[in-house]
């Protein structure tokens, strides 16, 4: 099969292997975005939960901490499934409860956490700070569009980069953090950067960023990822098989060897800003909501 060419970069980030949506600087610039939007109400809850003062600058601080413990502790409570949802390139929004099952999903973890923030339920293995440790972390990973998808590729994994971009080897990794350190890889000042384009947003933008739940955020980063990963890269369309590893991956799949030029990541640097932001958004609203 012949080699994908697509835009490559010349230097690129200092990435590392296949690993969390946004890395670390990405969900700690959600949640400080998100921090700064808190009702006065809602912000008071999460520095009781976090344990720290009611202040905008140590809630911020604390929720940004807060972002990653996620993914720190998914190894040894086994609760990787929940950072994402498999979704097809064939599925149609009917598709979540197929590829959702027993809950062991992003969207449907979201739910369920921010109904116990929301005290409409109660769960015994898990307190209501961690309860909003996944709130925190979930929403900024729904933003991550290859955290919505899959071709029979473990949703970007098993695409290799020829050559990596940095120490990004796969598709995966490059959405995760590769180009997103083009920008910067210190949170506070990717939140600033953040901060000052969602301000110059209009309000009706803002709300309707903010508008809906977790189903209707993830179908629309799910058909993002359609649209300006697989299909803007030309990755051909697999059946619906969900490989164990990349080695069980289809050998179309396995074969792919992905050209990534400064092109393609220019071009994707306005998508990642608007995911990023509207992580943020979102999350405040859903805490909002939940904790008012």
């Amino acid at each position: 099969m012949r080699a994908r060419l697509l835009p490559l970069v010349a230097v690129l980030l200092s990435c590392a292997a296949p690993s969390p949506g946004w890395w670390e600087a990405g969900h700690r610039a959600i949640a400080r975005l998100a921090a700064e939007r808190l009702t006065p109400q809602a912000r008071a809850r999460v520095a009781a939960l976090l344990g720290v003062p009611d202040n905008p600058a140590s809630v911020a601080d604390a929720l940004a901490v807060a972002s990653t413990w996620a993914d720190e502790i998914k190894g040894q409570t086994r609760t990787g499934a929940w950072h994402y949802i498999d979704l097809t390139l064939q599925d149609k929004k009917s598709g979540f409860a197929t590829r959702c099952k027993n809950d062991d999903c992003v969207t449907a973890r979201i739910r369920l956490f921010r109904e116990q923030l929301a005290g409409q339920r109660k769960d015994p293995k898990w307190t209501d700070q961690e309860a909003l440790k996944f709130v925190v972390h979930f929403v900024g990973d729904l933003e991550q569009p290859l955290h919505t998808i899959s071709d029979a590729d473990q949703g970007g994994n098993c695409e290799v980069l020829n050559p990596p971009v940095d120490t990004a080897r796969n598709l995966h990794a490059l959405w995760d953090g590769g180009m997103l350190k083009e920008v910067t890889d210190d949170d506070r000042a990717l939140a600033a950067q953040l901060d000052t384009y969602a301000d110059s947003l209009s309000k009706g933008q803002r709300k309707r960023w903010a508008k809906g739940e977790e189903v209707k955020w993830t179908w629309e980063s799910h058909e993002l990822a359609g649209k300006v990963i697989y299909r803007r890269l030309n990755i051909p369309v697999e059946a619906e098989v969900f490989p164990a590893n990349c080695k069980a991956a289809p050998a179309e799949i396995q074969s792919i060897k992905l050209v990534v030029d400064k092109a393609y990541v220019a071009e994707m640097q306005p998508v990642i800003r608007e995911q990023l932001v509207k992580g943020g958004i979102r999350l405040a609203a859903v805490l909002n909501k939940s904790l008012d």
